[in-house]
């Protein structure tokens, strides 16, 4: 069977963000599919809104603060690793009660997003009963994913590649890495929902122990907003209302109520809203079982190593050109001061900020883990044949571009002598293309 993708155009604005649109003609409408998808909105696929233009329909999708999955590749934790295949797979497999058909998904890396706050892969689906995506697309896809997510744990990597090599069933695939998963978290002792909580509870026993005393008291206070603030810059944990739980319910520890005040007088954006499906899912006969063949061995993205700056002086006036192209530091001096972007026509350069909790680099160049505002998964800079682009990855802090913030996942071209700020607390650099 031979399939026809439909003509997909972007949309870039930056009061709107991106958006994504296409159309279709009105008799290929699958009713049934667009129906069940805007009464009961899978968190799978990229919200859209329809209209009827001259005996078409024209889908347009709303990306918001998602940005590509590719932009995410690197090492991940085996944890992340297992979640990021279930969220890709789960969809072609439960999509039948949207009555919705696989075939019908966007297979093409180039069109899946990635949640970074639900953690989950997002796709975009087009309701037609004509089928625009069948085996081929689905190889290349999963394939190109395996070649730019790797992780250490060498056994559950061959789990995916013979998955790969072998006839796919992503029903068998992903029970075997359930299995695996089940199987390394029996062998774990439990621990406290993150290390920034044991230091509270171990400040606030401290504090039990010595209350009487006004001088350990306020070494408490800094000592237990030294630890939030340390938490929050390696986003550690979800939202203060974890932590006020875990206090709260944590027997031995004896916290000050002007302690929780200040948990819960932190702003809104440090909450989470997810929504929970209680809907019964069924496997998608379709694509119980396929064929995948690898186009090469897989391979790892290369890594850039930040280079250390003298820290005579608080900030960092304009200095001589490097000979490359990338961002020259005219801000603090403690930071980075050059960020050598070395990438041809097609690829990407990510920034971010060290990963403490995996403990190796995951972007092409990270500062330290300590720097503030500057988000794990920041910026990617993208190169084609017009030249270079800036794009922010949603981070928390923004990325700024001659003092001006970019909406998220909007390329922003970049030119000899633009000022880009990572976040708003000094990482100042200058962009230099000689």
């Amino acid at each position: 069977m031979n399939y026809q993708s439909y003509e997909i155009d972007n949309k870039c604005d930056f009061m709107t963000g991106m958006s994504i649109v296409t159309k279709i003609p009105a008799i290929e409408v699958d009713k049934n599919a667009l129906f069940t998808m805007q009464v009961d909105k899978p968190e799978f696929t990229l919200p859209f809104h329809y209209k009827k233009v001259n005996g078409d329909v024209e889908f347009t999708y709303k990306v918001g603060i998602l940005s590509k999955l590719q932009y995410f590749a690197g090492e991940v934790s085996p944890k992340d690793y297992i979640s990021l295949w279930q969220s890709i797979l789960k969809p072609l497999l439960v999509c039948g009660d949207w009555f919705m058909n696989p075939h019908s998904f966007l297979l093409d890396i180039d069109y899946l997003y990635y949640d970074k706050i639900k953690k989950i892969a997002v796709y975009l689906y087009i309701p037609s009963v004509r089928k625009s995506s069948g085996l081929e697309t689905f190889n290349s896809m999963v394939t190109k994913i395996s070649k730019l997510f790797f992780v250490s744990d060498t056994t559950l990597e061959n789990i995916v590649l013979r998955a790969i090599v072998n006839d796919f069933s992503p029903s068998v695939f992903l029970n075997a890495l359930n299995e695996y998963g089940a199987l390394q978290d029996t062998d774990k002792p439990k621990q406290p929902a993150s290390n920034m909580i044991t230091e509270v509870f171990t400040a606030s026993n401290i504090l039990t122990e010595s209350k009487s005393s006004k001088d350990s008291s306020v070494s408490y206070n800094r000592g237990l907003q030294s630890a939030i603030d340390e938490a929050f810059a390696d986003e550690e944990i979800d939202t203060y209302e974890d932590i006020i739980d875990e206090i709260k319910g944590n027997e031995t520890s004896d916290i000050e109520d002007s302690a929780i005040d200040m948990f819960e007088k932190e702003p809104e954006s440090y909450k989470l809203f997810s929504r929970k499906s209680s809907r019964k899912k069924k496997p998608h006969k379709e694509f119980e079982s396929q064929l995948i063949s690898p186009e090469e061995p897989l391979h790892k993205i290369s890594t850039v190593v930040a280079i250390q700056a003298d820290t005579k002086d608080e900030t960092q006036e304009a200095k001589t050109l490097f000979n490359g192209v990338g961002f020259r530091c005219i801000g603090r001096a403690e930071l980075p001061q050059i960020i050598d972007v070395k990438i041809a026509e097609g690829e990407i350069f990510s920034i971010g900020r060290y990963d403490s909790s995996l403990g190796k680099q995951q972007s092409s160049f990270e500062f330290d883990r300590k720097t503030k505002a500057v988000s794990r998964r920041h910026a990617i800079i993208e190169r084609n044949e017009n030249g270079y682009f800036i794009l922010d990855l949603s981070s928390s802090a923004g990325t700024y571009v001659n003092k001006k913030r970019l909406p998220p996942n909007i390329p922003h071209e970049l030119e000899e002598g633009y000022n880009v700020s990572f976040g708003n607390l000094g990482a100042d650099y200058v962009w230099e293309s000689n």
